[in-house]
């Protein structure tokens, strides 16, 4: 039986695709981007996030931790992930809920009957079943499995990407998927590697290729002040979106810190702490250089149009 890590299950989204959807989250990300409000799915290993607002000192975690990764120094307790055997056992014994790894392995049958609850919501609503990360590409086989699967119960599939994976996978998953959820970042390759850790070269060309074998990919933009909403990049990305088969719109998503609180309880810092919200002027700016190229414009990712060309 196929497994994956999975880091959650949310059911009744309505950012992810169209209609009212259960999205599966799953470990793992072959990008470091620095605005990433889920940066517990990087690793392809489960990380320990600890809440010190709930850790009452009781010492439960010490005393259950096989491994001695849990340690107390000057009256606190220290974490060694080296020594960490990931076993549960101090999550399992933390009442408060102050320690839990990102993820957990699930079975294809246990997602399966998970996402499948919601049944009658989704036929009521256009729904069905998002896979996201992390990168949900990189466990190609059991998505490809659960995709199949999910389709031939009649709901509808989408996949969140953002295209940094072989193009196999794409060939091997893109039958089972009825909507592909795009993420384009950047354009200019330099700075792609400086904000995500890796060249935007294959991201560009998957994106080329999959529209012009699939005929729903939705190209979606996290909007990043002083990053990606200037004229010069922003232009370019646009440019691009209009030179691929069948793309007619973009979704831009505003930026949010909404995940920033993570990074503490994963012992590291947000670099991007100090970072703005408010952007109505950049979110203004490329609205508007999009509509003058005739690209219609989703903002925040709800509302899901038709986005093909004619």
């Amino acid at each position: 039986m196929l497994t994956a890590k999975i880091t959650d299950i949310q059911h009744f989204n309505v950012h992810d695709g169209p209609g009212i959807r259960t999205v599966v989250f799953f470990q793992g990300c072959p990008l470091r981007c620095k605005w990433c409000q889920n940066p517990e799915t990087i690793s392809t290993e489960p990380r320990m996030l600890f809440n010190s607002a709930l850790c009452i000192g009781c010492g439960a975690c010490i005393q259950a931790c096989p491994g001695g990764s849990l340690t107390v120094r000057a009256q606190t307790v220290r974490y060694n992930p080296s020594e960490c055997l990931r076993c549960g056992s101090c999550q399992s014994q933390c009442f408060t809920g102050a320690r839990k790894f990102s993820s957990a392995v699930m079975t294809l049958d246990q997602v399966y009957d998970q996402v499948m609850k919601d049944q009658v919501v989704y036929r009521k609503s256009g729904g069905g079943i998002t896979v996201s990360g992390g990168e949900p590409l990189l466990h190609i086989d059991f998505n490809t499995a659960l995709l199949a699967r999910v389709k031939a119960s009649g709901t509808t599939t989408a996949v969140e990407t953002a295209g940094y994976v072989p193009w196999e996978y794409f060939e091997k998953i893109r039958g089972h998927v009825d909507t592909f959820l795009y993420d384009f970042k950047l354009f200019h390759g330099d700075a792609h590697r400086r904000w995500t850790g890796a060249d935007n070269q294959r991201i560009k060309e998957n994106l080329r290729r999959l529209c012009l074998v699939h005929d729903n990919v939705m190209v979606r933009i996290p909007l990043i002040p002083a990053v990606n909403d200037s004229e010069e990049e922003f232009t370019a990305m646009m440019r691009f979106v209009n030179s691929l088969d069948q793309i007619n719109s973009v979704h831009i998503l505003p930026f949010h810190t909404l995940g920033a609180g993570k990074y503490s309880m994963l012992g590291e810092t947000y670099e991007l702490e100090q970072l703005s919200e408010e952007n109505q002027d950049g979110i203004d700016r490329c609205m508007a250089i999009a509509e003058n190229m005739g690209i219609k414009v989703n903002l925040g990712g709800t509302g899901f149009v038709e986005d093909k060309k004619k």
